[in-house]
């Protein structure tokens, strides 16, 4: 994997690039002081010429530029202070949304945003303000399990929030959803990706982030999306002009994939797998219906074993998983929008044989939780710190290890 690492701060930079190339040995460019200046300069205004007009020639054909090269991952230090722009500061923020939409950079990470949080305990994202992908800190780079994802290889304190995609998969899991998107552009998002049931099953937030106009968002297409709702390119405007001239012009229906395949993703992060209150991941289920595990319900081990499961019958018993479970699995899952297996909870939820299971066994189920920090289960007595977060829906207490050395916010979330 390719990255490129963007800090006005050459030194920093050469700090990140290490931090990165011990951990992962992944080929990593610095740009930085004069260098970086010159590229974002470049890159804006051809950003601006495209905006003026009809665009017809993409930003990202620009062989000279970094931000258009094949990096599979930006870094960009939320700090830019130093670079001296007319006007305000830059930070990756500024920049962010318009990388994501004219660059050819499938996944970008903000860096040090929030330096002083390590776990976002209100929404499960991470900093859910972020125009990036993914905001995390300096230190988190050096824990391996952010890039692989597995619990195994966390560092010594354990530490892997669930919420963190794995960075190794990343940029082939966006490239992935950008070619869907780019696929279904006119189609209705919820059709499309097999939502069951009326758009009432989705929380108000979800619905409003789809569309803050539409009373029905089962008619939300993609492209509507994008007008509508997409953060990328603040400006409605220049969505309107793009979405317009998609029909005849491929590249700025890459634009609007590129934007869109981002910030769905985001949605499914925040709005569904956050709240579980629709589609459940494993790890939930289990806190649900621990008998799903049949003989093993009694085992921590085979409860960890499950929740990192990615191939059927993931860890579950296989009868109980072919009679009730495959059916309602979330097809459009692994390797495209979600990290993990998931499963229609209302679907589970209405089976009758599933809900007359869940009192027959119940004195043989390991009293376990899942520790949303370390993405473990854990004895209910070794993870007694449980907290609210602020999904609208029945499951919004959570629980985490709350490690000495890491930084949980906003600390009001803990339930005393």
């Amino acid at each position: 994997m390719k990255i490129l690492v963007c800090d006005d701060h050459k030194r920093h930079g050469e700090q990140v690039r290490r931090r990165i190339e011990k951990e992962t040995g992944h080929d990593t460019k610095i740009l930085s002081e004069t260098s970086l200046k010159k590229e974002i300069r470049g890159f804006f205004e051809r950003v601006r010429s495209v905006l003026k007009g009809e665009p017809s020639t993409p930003v990202a054909e620009d062989a000279a530029s970094a931000f258009t090269s094949n990096f599979d991952l930006a870094i960009l230090d939320n700090n830019l202070s130093t670079l001296e722009f007319d006007g305000a500061r830059q930070t990756a923020e500024s920049i962010a949304g318009y990388l994501r939409a004219f660059g050819n950079i499938p996944y970008i990470v903000s860096l040090n945003k929030n330096p002083h949080v390590d776990f976002d305990l209100r929404y499960l994202v991470g900093d859910y303000q972020t125009q990036a992908d993914l905001a995390v800190n300096d230190e988190h780079l050096s824990n391996p399990a952010l890039w692989t994802g597995d619990p195994k290889d966390a560092s010594d304190d354990g530490f892997l929030p669930w919420y963190w995609p794995a960075l190794n998969a990343a940029a082939e899991r966006r490239r992935k959803q950008i070619r869907f998107v780019e696929e279904h552009l006119e189609e209705p998002i919820l059709k499309t990706m097999g939502f069951p049931g009326p758009s009432k099953s989705l929380s108000r937030h979800a619905r409003g982030a789809l569309s803050p106009e539409a009373e029905l968002v089962t008619t939300v297409t993609f492209k509507k999306f994008f007008v509508t709702a997409c953060r990328s390119l603040p400006i409605q405007k220049d969505r309107e002009k793009l979405a317009r001239a998609a029909s005849r012009d491929d590249s700025a229906r890459n634009v609007m994939s590129r934007i869109v395949a981002g910030e769905l993703e985001k949605w499914f992060r925040r709005d569904l797998l956050g709240a579980q209150d629709l589609l459940v991941d494993l790890p939930h289920l289990l806190t649900r219906m621990p008998f799903v595990l049949g003989p093993h319900a009694g085992d921590l081990r085979s409860w960890n074993e499950a929740a990192s499961a990615k191939e059927p019958p993931y860890g579950l018993s296989a009868e109980i998983y072919e009679r009730h479970i495959r059916d309602a699995r979330f097809v459009h899952d692994i390797d495209v929008w979600t990290k993990s297996p998931c499963f229609w909870w209302r679907t589970l939820k209405s089976n009758v044989e599933l809900n007359q299971m869940f009192f027959q066994d119940e004195s043989r189920w390991a009293n376990a939780v899942f520790c949303e920090d370390l993405s473990r289960f854990m004895a209910i007595e070794n993870a007694h710190h449980e907290f609210a977060t602020e999904f609208e829906g029945t499951w919004n207490r959570r629980y985490v290890k709350c490690l000495r050395s890491k930084h949980y916010m906003p600390k009001s979330r803990l339930v005393k």
